[in-house]
């Protein structure tokens, strides 16, 4: 659909050809803190995961909540927000977001219950959905297409050093303790962040549009409804055991998904203004590329999350030694991607196959990794394949951008933006869900065999630490139940009716025994855990893999 001249607004800077050049950088440093402060906060909260769960009670429902409820309104507000942009503005809509999601990171760091830090999670990723959408219209709208690649491989450099060092931040950040606070600093360090985003925004950033128009209400409805319809039951099915209210509610999501494409496409044969265009799925780098972008960040995100409970809740490591396993990951991913503009000119759509690749060798060998170094294993035995994994990450992430961007015109860049960032947020959503369900029921289905592998060394444990036979089977029975209670519930910090409240100060040999015991039974489940999460992490990547074979063999340059 062309826009009418009455609808259209006389400021759109479609190829960025009357922007000062020199100003050009200046904008696109201001709008990558903005991408900086959102993907932050999408990993570096996984770190923090042990310590809220201790300070706040925190279910593992809660604990997807707040990791995936973020990338879930993220994903909700993302397509409406880039219309709204092309509409008032994408400056005007940028500090919006801006504002908002450094307001609720205060109302994170001051939350002191679970359901609060759960609402306010959801907020901030609504205003990361206001946000991000004016961030990639920007840099499309700003840079021509002989340089706009280059801008988008910095946009990428900046998305994996986000997101991977996300979680050593965090680490760094709970190990201080600042002012006495443990997982708090994580999201107030988004204050004087936020602040400077502003200060530049004002000084730096002008106002552009896409194109204008009513805002289509009944297709954001429908479309929320089948985001919702599709992510919650993925959460709450393990919980409650999966009633069939939860496979009818994933069904009808496929069915409104479909409504709302019959909804939009009706709206663009008579005239009126959508809220995505569907004749952009019929160039075919669009439509591929979105596939790419819902799969790989289905696949690679949830990662992070794997690692800092594995770390942590499993091997029970520091906040900041999980922070530090991933730094491999962050360095590949800032060495390649800092590239990837220059390899996807050279190799075309194999820069995509050679980055997916590098990224399922990298979890193929932390899974392999786990299976023999099992409970015993280190940062230093995981560093290369996060090498493999990050560098290849960043191959994907840029280059997919440009190509997938690349046929859309200037006036649909905030929507186009929109529905690419919102199919990221949707797979990182889904990635969390899928690998929650993984590690999460691993705890409870391997409770039993894994508390059985260390009782033959509690045993002869207990005996050395001369407690009389005729206790030993009753408290290696108590102990075995209550493993299996705890592990099978849905709060992992509550203890099972009728168990003895765990004393970690205690020194005495039968109490260490039944520690040591405890803790190697739950490293074995959660290194069980961790591998069919990874697994699942790979099978998304490999179906990224597959998917760019849909890809036109060279990345065409971008129209305007």
């Amino acid at each position: 659909m062309t826009a009418s001249p009455s609808t259209t607004t006389s400021t759109t800077r479609p190829s960025g050809s009357d922007i000062d050049p020199a100003r050009r950088w200046y904008i696109l440093l201001t709008v990558v803190i903005g991408t900086f402060m959102i993907l932050l906060d999408s990993t570096i909260v996984n770190v923090a995961v042990p310590s809220i769960q201790s300070s706040l009670q925190a279910s593992y429902e809660n604990i997807e909540w707040i990791v995936g409820g973020y990338a879930l309104s993220y994903g909700l507000l993302l397509i409406p927000a880039g219309r709204l942009g092309d509409r008032f503005g994408h400056k005007t809509l940028f500090i919006t977001g801006l504002v908002g999601f450094t307001i609720f990171s205060a109302l994170c760091g001051t939350a002191r219950s679970a359901s609060m830090l759960m609402l306010w999670r959801v907020l901030q990723g609504a205003m990361a959905g206001v946000m991000n959408p004016q961030i990639t219209a920007i840099i499309q709208i700003t840079f021509p297409p002989s340089i706009r690649g280059k801008a988008f491989g910095i946009y990428s450099a900046i998305i994996g050093i986000a997101t991977a060092t996300g979680p050593l931040v965090g680490g760094v950040l709970i190990s201080a303790k600042i002012a006495g606070l443990e997982w708090e600093p994580i999201f107030l360090i988004n204050i004087p962040i936020g602040i400077l985003g502003l200060i530049l925004a004002s000084r730096t950033l002008e106002q552009t549009y896409g194109r204008a128009g009513s805002l289509d209400i009944a297709g954001i409805a429908i479309v929320s409804a089948a985001v919702l319809a599709l992510t919650v039951p993925l959460v709450e099915g393990r919980v409650l055991g999966w009633p069939a209210w939860t496979f009818l509610s994933i069904g009808a999501s496929f069915i409104l998904f479909a409504v709302f494409a019959v909804w939009e496409r009706r709206r663009l044969q008579v005239g009126k203004s959508v809220l995505v265009n569907v004749g952009l799925f019929r160039n075919r780098s669009f439509s591929a590329g979105m596939g790419i972008a819902l799969a790989y960040f289905g696949g690679f995100t949830a990662i992070f999350f794997i690692t800092s409970l594995l770390i942590q809740n499993g091997l029970g490591y520091s906040a900041l030694y999980s922070g530090l396993t991933v730094i491999p990951f962050s360095a590949g991913s800032l060495i390649s991607s800092s590239q990837s503009d220059k390899f996807a000119k050279w190799l075309g759509r194999r820069c995509l196959f050679l980055g997916t690749a590098l990224v399922m060798v990298g979890i193929g060998g932390l899974v392999v990794v786990l299976e023999r170094r099992g409970v015993s294993v280190t940062a230093w035995n995981l560093a290369p394949w996060f090498f493999s994994a990050g560098f290849g990450s960043g191959l994907i992430i840029a280059p997919n951008v440009t190509l997938t961007l690349s046929g859309v015109p200037g006036h649909e860049a905030g929507s186009a933006s929109g529905v690419l960032s919102a199919t990221q947020r949707l797979g990182q959503a889904i990635g969390i869900c899928l690998v929650g369900i993984m590690m999460f029921g691993a705890l409870s289905t391997q409770a039993p065999s894994s508390v059985a592998a260390v009782t033959d060394d509690l045993r002869a444990n207990l005996i050395a630490a001369h407690m009389p036979e005729d206790q030993i089977d009753t408290a290696i029975a108590t102990f075995t139940r209550c493993f299996e209670e705890q592990a099978d519930s849905a709060d992992p910090t509550e203890t099972p009716a009728g168990c003895p409240e765990q004393d970690t100060s205690a020194t005495d040999p039968v109490s260490v025994a039944f520690r040591n015991a405890a803790e190697t039974a739950l490293g074995k489940s959660f290194i069980i855990g961790a591998q069919r999460a990874l697994i699942t992490s790979w099978v998304l990547v490999a179906i990224t893999f597959l998917l760019v074979f849909l890809l036109p063999k060279r990345i065409a340059e971008g129209r305007h």
